[in-house]
C-alpha cells in the first residue's frame, strides 16, 4: 500500500501527488498494481499447471550411507563419473559443471519438474540431455539427464533408467545388477564381473546331466518318481541261524614268536635308517 492514501502532499498545499509502488519503486501505481508481480504470477501458475504432483528429492543420499543408494564411478559420454544410483529418485539428473562437458545440446521442455533439493528448496527444471550413454561393464546404455547442481556427485540416476533396463539393486549388499541378454552385469564396490544365465542355473540346481556315470543312464535315474518299485518275484534276504557265530581266524598269518622276531628286525632297519 502506498503511504499516498489521500492523494495530497506531505506539507497539505492540495497538489496530487502520483502514488509511489513498494515493489518497482515506480511511480504512478500502487504495488498490487505492479506489472512485476503480475508477470511474476503468471510464470508461477503455468509452473504450477505443467508440473508433476511427485516432488524429487535429490543431494540426501551423500548424507546417510544406509538409505537406498549405491555408489559408483562409471564412464559417462566417455568421461569418468562419480553416479549416485538412487531408488528414491524419480529422475535422473546430471552436475551443470558436469554437463557442460558433455557435447550434447540441452533441450528445453515444455513444462517443469519440481526438484527438492537437500537444504528443502524446490526449484522447478525444464532442461535436459538427450541420449547420454552410460558405461557398464564396456556395454553402452542409453540415458537422459537433466542439469542441476549435485554437490559432490556428478550424476544421480533415478527410477526412470533403472526401471526401462529392469535394474536390480541389492541394498544391504550394496549390489547392482543389470540384465543384458543372457548375461547379467554386477556391480559391488568398484568390483565389476559378468555371469551368463546358464551359470546362474547351474549355480542354483545341481541337474542329472552334471554327474559322471549318472548323466550316461538318463532313464534309470528320473526326476520324478511315479511312484513306488514294482513287486519283485525274488525277494533278496539273508538267513540267520540260532547259535551260529564267526569263524575264529588270527588277523596273521604268522605265529606270535614269528611276529616278535618279524617286529625286531623292523625295528632294526629303522634304527640304521634303511627305512
Amino acid at each position: 500500500k502506498c503511504l499516498a492514501e489521500d492523494n495530497l502532499s506531505p506539507r497539505g498545499t492540495g497538489t496530487v501527488q502520483k502514488p509511489t509502488c513498494f515493489e518497482c519503486e515506480a511511480q504512478g501505481h500502487f504495488k498490487r498494481e505492479c506489472p512485476k508481480l503480475k508477470n511474476n504470477n503468471q510464470v508461477n501458475q503455468a509452473r504450477n499447471g505443467n508440473a508433476p504432483a511427485k516432488v524429487y528429492a535429490v543431494g540426501h543420499a551423500g548424507t546417510n550411507p544406509d538409505l537406498n543408494v549405491v555408489m559408483g564411478t562409471f564412464l559417462l559420454d566417455n568421461r569418468y563419473a562419480s553416479i549416485l544410483f538412487d531408488t528414491g529418485a524419480d529422475k535422473s539428473f546430471v552436475s551443470t559443471g558436469f554437463s557442460s562437458q558433455i557435447g550434447i545440446t540441452q533441450i528445453t521442455l515444455d513444462h517443469y519438474y519440481d526438484v527438492e533439493l537437500s537444504d528443502g528448496r524446490i526449484i522447478g527444471l525444464n532442461t535436459i540431455l538427450r541420449g547420454c550413454t552410460l558405461n557398464f561393464l564396456k556395454h553402452p546404455f542409453n540415458i537422459d539427464l537433466m542439469p542441476e547442481e549435485l554437490g559432490s556427485f556428478d550424476a544421480i540416476i533415478g527410477m526412470d533408467w533403472l526401471a526401462k533396463f529392469q535394474v536390480v539393486i541389492v541394498c544391504a549388499e550394496k549390489i547392482i545388477r543389470i540384465p543384458w541378454g543372457n548375461e547379467t552385469l554386477i556391480f559391488h564396490e568398484d568390483i565389476t564381473h559378468v555371469t551368463t544365465k546358464e551359470t546362474e542355473d547351474k549355480s542354483e540346481k545341481k541337474r542329472l546331466e552334471d554327474i559322471p556315470i549318472v548323466q550316461d543312464f538318463p532313464k534309470v535315474f528320473l526326476e520324478d518318481l511315479s511312484g513306488l518299485p514294482p513287486t519283485r518275484q525274488v525277494q533278496f534276504q539273508i538267513d540267520l541261524i540260532l547259535g551260529a557265530a564267526p569263524v575264529a581266524r588270527a588277523p596273521y598269518r604268522l605265529a606270535p614268536s614269528e611276529m616278535k622276531e618279524f617286529s625286531d628286525q623292523l625295528k632294526e632297519l629303522c634304527d640304521k635308517g634303511f627305512i
